[in-house]
């Protein structure tokens, strides 16, 4: 926030202004989506000055609690998730406009991230204008600046797969092996099925403790549900064969519901994995296209030579990990009071609009 009072220019003496800073102008910013602060840092404001002279009131701040963000889990477990930090101000949007700092760049301490085994933190922050409406009234509305500044997770999601898709493809497959039971012995096909049957329930409902609680299904959930489908329709099929009399057409259309069985099921598959091919690899370009973005403005601010020492800091912060004792870069450390703190420092200018 420019102030001209504050210009080299004008100061008889470099500290004039250091008690007088409360008195100006303030735009009144507000996290929108903190839910809860596990510790009150009170903002405090600095004077910064351009190359022109032009001094700048910055308001600094540390928060360190719980934020809300909504969560799109569709593509689950294959997710990758944009966690924001939602900033407003009390201020409508005719007077004031909360923009990115060109000038800066925001930066991100991956090696603080504390949830590493689920997720992989990428190394860049996403700056957004999003302005927010509130309706007073049905004839008075409201519409309030807002930028949000926020980084990207992807979800790791061999877990899943190795522990629950692959295990319940296991466990529907064996139900094609029912049918090498002659279709005489009825009963022993079905004891089988509904063994099966039993399995699968007993496994969803195993599953269902680790997975997100949500209203709407998920890449996981069509798989489990497809293999409980699969193996109900072939227990069920097993209950009808037995209804014709004649063995010939017995084994004709037993044969024939096998091969549709065995086709349907290995289709599926195929159609899984190309599904989920074509999933990761959308969310990769997204991911590529905002790591670009953040890396052509950070380039235009230090230059050339920032790639070069970023690709140096993650070298150096990967060697750290696999010798088991990963530290942060000592350029990115904290004091030692506050070493356990995770704090995301996002540099915003705040332009005043004149009505």
């Amino acid at each position: 926030m420019e102030e001209k009072q504050l210009d080299h220019k004008k100061l008889k003496h470099k500290n004039d202004y250091v008690l007088d800073l409360d008195s100006f102008w303030d735009p009144k910013l507000i996290v929108q989506n903190l839910i809860e602060q596990t510790k009150d840092d009170k903002p405090w404001k600095e004077v910064q000055y351009t190359d022109k002279k032009k001094a700048y009131i910055v308001e600094k701040r540390r928060l360190q609690g719980a934020f809300s963000e909504k969560l799109e889990l569709p593509d689950f477990p294959f997710d990758h998730q944009f966690l924001n930090v939602y900033i407003t101000s009390e201020y409508p949007q005719s007077q004031l406009e909360i923009a990115e700092d060109k000038e800066e760049i925001s930066l991100l301490n991956s090696a603080c991230f504390v949830d590493e085994q689920e997720w992989q933190l990428c190394d860049f922050v996403t700056m957004r204008k999003k302005p927010t409406r509130k309706d007073f009234s049905q004839r008075k509305r409201v519409t309030f600046p807002g930028l949000s500044a926020g980084c990207c997770a992807v979800r790791r999601w061999k877990f899943f797969v190795w522990n629950m898709v692959l295990v319940m493809g296991f466990i529907s497959s064996t139900s094609i092996a029912t049918f090498a039971v002659d279709n005489n012995l009825t009963q022993n096909r079905l004891q089988l099925s509904i063994t099966l049957m039993l399995t699968t329930v007993a496994f969803r409902i195993v599953t269902n403790q680790g997975l997100p609680k949500i209203s709407y299904n998920t890449i996981l959930d069509v798989y489990l549900l497809f293999s409980m489908l699969f193996t109900y329709t072939v227990c069920i099929w097993h209950a009808v064969i037995s209804l014709f009399s004649s063995q010939s057409y017995q084994d004709d259309l037993d044969l024939y519901v096998f091969i549709v069985m065995v086709t349907v099921f290995g289709l599926f598959q195929i159609g899984f994995v190309i599904y989920v091919i074509i999933k990761v690899f959308f969310r990769n370009r997204i991911i590529k296209e905002s790591l670009q973005q953040y890396e052509e403005h950070a380039m235009k601010v230090f230059g050339e030579s920032w790639k070069h020492q970023r690709n140096n800091q993650k070298n150096a912060l990967r060697k750290r990990k696999q010798r088991g004792r990963a530290t942060r870069p000592a350029e990115d450390e904290l004091d030692d009071e506050n070493d356990d703190e995770f704090i995301n420092t996002f540099l915003i200018s705040q332009k005043e609009r004149r009505v």
